[in-house]
């Protein structure tokens, strides 16, 4: 059985020679402390924790100190002994805590999200949840919404809705759609997380609307390009210095077998004739098996990395562009450019250098997909056990990109010869004209 206590530290004293009375939780042979709004000088509180009369208005903050310490021990018996002779003191403090708090009946969702959003460190992933709050935000016309406001049926019709208009008044694609339900998802299960105590059967958020929830499945759109137009993005010119930027950076890109943007923008010097790396879209708390990268320079990528590299690596870039969503920008629009010019039918972006590579890597040069997973960085689940066992040889990805690599250089020359090959029978036509 817990207790409870108003006490009143000596040592911990504001300039005012005064203390706040706290509420002893006395439990399971350990103490913990809530912390009230009252102040008083520690000399006014005798040794049961009744205040002294000589106290200004102690007659009052004793009757709120009481009044106080019984909600705690309300909270505390609706908990019931059942569960709480298992707590430790820190785990029935919390409970309490949280049953006291304000929002203990009425959980705002989006006040929820919006913490969750500021401790997030990954940029991209607090974006992407705050993207989608504001989306729901938007969707029910409010600022707060309770949590158990948020069932099937309103998701379900949320995703119908959508799919005529979105926030901006056009109709989202289903990859969109998906992109935030996904992130609201993710957010409910992080306040279930928060608020539930399954180890003691504490359910503040009950059931699972997701469940019912049809989300659309997010398909991966193909994003790769064939050798000629490859080609084509390679020797492309143009009188715009930003274009020309959008190619060369495209071109590294596929080079470095398909790095993303914001790992190529961050790469701040090169090793030993490589440029290493870790992938900093996996580069999460509780992502352990990051693989480090190192690409060899090839002679096709040292031409670009020495045009824009000036006092330090890639100064270029940096000196022009102060963050990666400016670059990323820049780059993009560059390629936008290339796509009209050349007159494409589709729109690249810097994302599609990586697939392009994987796709050739593949389809056209016959490297094993393992040996792919590998070059892009990614972690494959089937070889977990024996990648504990086999040490990393960069060989492999330095094999697999010369002969990616190798595929342009090879349609190139077919180009060329076939070049000739037309001279050579236009020369000879006009010499049996002649």
């Amino acid at each position: 059985m817990a207790t409870f206590k108003a006490i009143v530290f000596k040592g911990h004293l504001k300039q005012d020679g005064t203390s706040n009375i706290k509420i002893r939780i006395y439990h399971n042979r350990e103490s913990q402390y809530i912390a009230t709004c009252y102040f008083i000088q520690p000399e006014g509180m005798d040794g049961v924790g009744r205040i002294l009369p000589n106290v200004a208005n102690g007659e009052m903050i004793e009757y709120e100190i009481n009044a106080y310490i019984q909600k705690i021990r309300r909270e505390y018996l609706k908990l019931g002994q059942e569960r709480t002779q298992f707590m430790s003191c820190k785990d029935l403090k919390e409970e309490i805590e949280k049953s006291l708090a304000p929002d203990a009946e009425f959980i705002d969702f989006v006040e929820f999200a919006q913490n969750i959003v500021i401790q997030t460190k990954k940029k991209k992933t607090a974006e992407w949840y705050s993207s989608s709050i504001d989306t729901l935000c938007w969707y029910t016309k409010r600022k707060k919404i309770d949590i158990k406001l948020i069932t099937s049926f309103l998701l379900n019709k949320m995703i119908k809705d959508l799919y005529h208009s979105g926030p901006a008044g056009i109709p989202l694609e289903p990859g969109t759609i998906s992109h935030y339900l996904r992130g609201l998802r993710a957010l409910y299960n992080k306040a279930k997380l928060y608020y539930n105590n399954e180890d003691f059967d504490i359910i503040r958020i009950p059931g699972d609307p997701f469940k019912k929830a049809e989300i659309p499945e997010y398909r991966r759109k193909r994003k790769n390009i064939d050798i000629i137009t490859l080609l084509k993005i390679r020797d492309f010119q143009s009188d715009k210095k930003r274009t020309n930027m959008a190619r060369d950076v495209f071109m590294m890109m596929f080079y470095m077998m398909g790095v993303n943007i914001n790992d190529l923008y961050s790469i701040s010097c090169e090793r030993r004739g490589r440029l290493e790396y870790t992938r900093s879209k996996t580069n999460t708390e509780k992502n352990h098996e990051q693989v480090p990268l190192s690409v060899k320079i090839e002679p096709e990528l040292r031409v670009l990395l020495d045009k824009y590299t000036e006092g330090y690596f890639l100064s270029y870039f940096h000196t022009n562009y102060c963050s990666l969503n400016n670059f990323m920008r820049a780059i993009n629009n560059g390629l936008k450019d290339i796509c009209l010019n050349l007159e494409l039918d589709f729109k690249i972006t810097t994302n599609w250098a990586r697939h392009s590579w994987a796709s050739l890597a593949r389809n056209k040069a016959g490297v094993p997909k393992a040996d792919i997973d590998f070059c892009l960085g990614h972690v494959n689940n089937d070889y977990k056990m024996a990648d504990i066992y086999i040490d990393i040889d960069y060989s492999i990805c330095d094999k697999a990109n010369r002969t990616v690599l190798d595929l342009l250089q090879k349609k190139e020359e077919k180009k060329r010869l076939k070049r000739l090959q037309i001279q050579k029978l236009y020369i000879y036509l006009q010499t049996e004209w002649c």
